[in-house]
């Protein structure tokens, strides 16, 4: 967690009963957005998550042959992203109310899309020498554009820029875990 206002980082938490912390500062559970890591958007996991703010890779390629998929990667995109000292740009559709899993549960999808490369990508699916990686979310496109969604998922917020700025301006007791497996850590 990282202050906005600030930049100042607070903790990271990963462990049970962290919904408590929402509790005792009276938050609802759509204002902590979850990062799910690794690629899930199937639909158990997005079923876990229900009632919370998330955003996560998926894998589900199948879900490129959706019709209404399909007719948005028709039309010109809605953003283009680039990571600061890459080289790479991706090209981002914005899918809103794509039915996932057999439920067909209604969610935001945004696809990635970039030219293949000669090496493999360990990520994504290859299709006619473009790489398509899905981003899976229910935070409202009025409020945070494909881009946001794919620079919170891949840069992670960028809070490391933020732990690496305080590693090196902040007293170790600013950042240190002050829970036995923290310190370990």
């Amino acid at each position: 967690m990282s202050q906005a206002h600030s930049y100042q980082w607070l903790g990271s938490y990963g462990n049970r009963g962290n919904g408590r912390y929402l509790a005792t500062h009276h938050l609802s559970q759509e204002r902590a957005p979850i990062r799910l890591d690794g690629q899930y958007g199937n639909r158990e996991v997005l079923a876990d998550v229900a009632g919370f703010a998330f955003f996560t890779r998926g894998k589900d390629s199948r879900l490129l042959d959706h019709p209404l998929l399909q007719a948005r990667l028709h039309l010109p995109p809605d953003q283009f992203q680039q990571r600061p000292k890459s080289q790479m740009v991706r090209i981002l559709y914005d899918c809103p109310d794509i039915p996932v899993g057999p439920d067909r549960t209604p969610c935001r999808v945004i696809v990635a899309t970039h030219p293949a490369s000669k090496k493999k990508r360990p990520i994504g699916v290859t299709r006619k020498g473009v790489v398509y990686e899905l981003f899976f979310t229910n935070l409202s496109q009025h409020a945070f554009t494909a881009c946001d969604v794919v620079e919170l998922y891949l840069h992670r917020g960028a809070f490391e820029l933020v732990l690496s700025d305080e590693d090196q301006e902040i007293d170790p007791d600013r950042w240190c875990s002050h829970a036995a497996w923290g310190q370990g850590a």
